[in-house]
């Protein structure tokens, strides 16, 4: 039986009285229809289409096919059963409704913006049990889980997410059904006591007021820094397949931690086995390095809590696959005359031998400065510093990166970094120019890069010291063994002449 309503010029109710109706299909083209109380109406394959008009359900209404929506869906007090796609592109009343996702094969959900008041997937089968979506919905009541999957990532790959504000809950959640993707679930007033959000994360926020606080849960979808975190240094050390992001209205106070509870079910162990060294990690944003919060603990419950002191995205790995990337940050810095510092950190470092810095000219050609030995496995902040202070005359960009190697001689090269120096007029320069007897003073020279020879001269004229020099920008002057007095030194190459002063107090 195929069912097409046209516009009337009053609605159309359908049975006043408990009553079943049944229909192939059912096209309501500009109609106002309105299923009462008592009354259910089924739907064929065919499916159900709200092109225009309006259609209020306040009854029982199932449709086995297709449902799409381009006039007024009132889902008033009634309970709507869906068993295939479902497609808004207009106006949905949410009302106290019920909507049921009982397909026995996957089904699509396009919300176009829609909000829905409750939402149970109750899917028959095990195989075929997906409820994804294409579009961003929020479910101002309830969402409840009795048997499959809701998946936020529409098959075009784009991430949406599902919505459920102030006032909504979430039920049913365990292993082989629950929501993959963008789950976000938001709470007011989190204050005094602790909150759990209910979907594997929860919060005591101590003596903070975090006012509104959102937590975005992302899961299952096995994606790097999307639903896991992953060393940036060995992107083969990962974590589960859950991050979390915690907005809050108001930061945590200075000195007043939070405590972080999350958990997640076993289909998002994403490959760990052990957590009884467990623990978890914090990033900054979106590509930044991770950050332990503590030291390891047992957490084969799959249950970890740790304090924060500020509120932004978490996930947990174990202590077999530490996430932060051993290089937090490397700069370069021109230092002083003829100098450039270089300093890096790192948040965790596993089997690491070392470092070695280099430096190039062009930015290819490499050749090492310095080397420093590494904290070899550590999940606590390292600090280092190297000071390179023999320049190559007359440059003035000089290219810098650091070579690490692990413990099994792999080696692992940072991003590179630039320093520029400033242009020096050929010169010759000695610092300082007041020397305690027994110390050594500095010399710069900017002249023609080339063989000399540096001549310590009395006053009176005679040589008391000669040392050959080989044309680098910077160098000793050996003063050791020199009588207190003034000395002229005199830095003379094939083509060019420079003095200076000093005085070996």
């Amino acid at each position: 039986m195929k069912t097409t309503l046209r516009t009337l010029a009053t609605g159309l109710g359908l049975a006043a009285a408990p009553t079943l109706v049944l229909a192939q299909d059912l096209t309501n083209a500009g109609a106002t229809i309105t299923v009462q109380p008592g009354t259910t109406v089924y739907v064929g394959p065919g499916g159900l289409a709200n092109p225009s008009g309006t259609l209020t359900n306040a009854g029982t209404l199932r449709t086995d096919g297709p449902l799409t929506n381009g006039g007024t869906l009132d889902l008033s007090s009634g309970t709507l059963e869906v068993r295939a796609d479902v497609a808004d592109v207009a106006t949905v009343v949410p009302g106290t409704g019920t909507v049921t996702f009982s397909g026995a094969a996957d089904q699509l959900l396009t919300p176009g913006g829609a909000t829905l008041y409750q939402v149970l997937v109750s899917k028959p089968t095990a195989g075929a049990n997906t409820l994804r979506l294409s579009g961003d919905l929020t479910v101002s009541n309830l969402l409840s889980l009795s048997n499959g999957l809701v998946n936020t990532k529409a098959p075009t790959g784009t991430v949406y997410t599902l919505r459920l504000p102030a006032g909504a809950s979430l039920s049913g959640e365990a292993t082989g059904r629950y929501v993959l993707g963008a789950l976000q679930i938001t709470r007011n007033g989190v204050s005094g006591a602790p909150v759990d959000f209910g979907h594997g994360a929860a919060l005591d926020p101590g003596a903070n007021n975090l006012g509104i606080v959102s937590i975005t849960r992302t899961a299952g979808l096995l994606t790097a820094d999307v639903s896991f975190g992953q060393n940036l240094g060995n992107s083969s050390l990962q974590g589960i397949d859950r991050i979390w992001v915690v907005t809050p209205e108001v930061q945590p106070a200075a000195g007043q931690p939070v405590q972080l509870t999350l958990s997640w079910l076993p289909d998002n162990d994403h490959g760990l086995t052990d957590f009884g060294q467990a623990q978890v990690w914090q990033q900054t944003a979106v590509g930044a390095p991770w950050a332990a919060l503590a030291a390891p603990t047992n957490a084969n419950s799959r249950t970890i809590v740790s304090s924060a002191t500020v509120l932004n995205r978490f996930t947990v790995s174990n202590a077999a696959n530490p996430l932060p990337v051993t290089l937090l940050d490397f700069t370069a810095q021109a230092e002083g005359p003829a100098a450039v510092r270089l300093r890096w950190n790192t948040a965790s470092e596993l089997n690491n031998a070392g470092f070695t810095v280099e430096r190039s000219l062009d930015g290819r050609a490499f050749q090492d400065v310095g080397s420093l030995p590494g904290a070899g496995t550590t999940t606590t902040t390292h600090a280092y510093s190297l000071l390179d202070g023999h320049l190559p005359a007359g440059a003035t960009l000089l290219y810098y990166r650091l070579r690490q190697a692990d413990l099994s001689g792999q080696l692992t090269y940072s991003p590179v970094r630039t320093v520029a120096l400033t242009p020096e007029a050929a010169g010759f320069v000695v610092y300082p120019t007041r020397v305690p007897s027994g110390q050594v003073a500095a010399y710069l020279y900017t002249g023609p890069a080339s063989v000399g020879t540096l001549l310590i001269l009395d006053m009176v004229g005679r040589t008391v010291r000669k040392v050959p020099v080989d044309g680098r920008a910077q160098g000793e002057v050996p003063l050791a063994g020199l009588a207190s007095g003034s000395y002229v030194l005199r830095y003379t190459t094939a083509t060019a002449s420079f003095s200076g002063r000093c005085v070996v107090e």
